[in-house]
């Protein structure tokens, strides 16, 4: 299964990385590859506790478009 992380920094430094499909799984690390191996893991325990209670994951995302936003000076 490929899923997808989604990796921004913020304006103190620190690093947000969440994984598109599982939202919940979500860190903010001081570090940009601490933040993305650690949501590796927290995504691999959400899906093995999940097949050990018999629910398999089956994501499903939907594409979405918006406007650009400016900001006017």
């Amino acid at each position: 299964m490929k899923l997808h992380i989604s990796l921004f920094q913020l304006p103190d430094g620190m690093y947000v990385a969440t994984c598109a499909e599982i939202p919940m799984c979500q860190v903010l690390r001081q570090n940009k590859g601490h933040a993305i191996q650690d949501v590796k893991k927290m995504v691999q325990k959400f899906l093995q506790e999940r097949a050990e209670n018999g629910r398999p994951f089956i994501p499903e995302l939907r594409e979405f478009e918006v406007e650009n936003i400016t900001v006017d000076d």
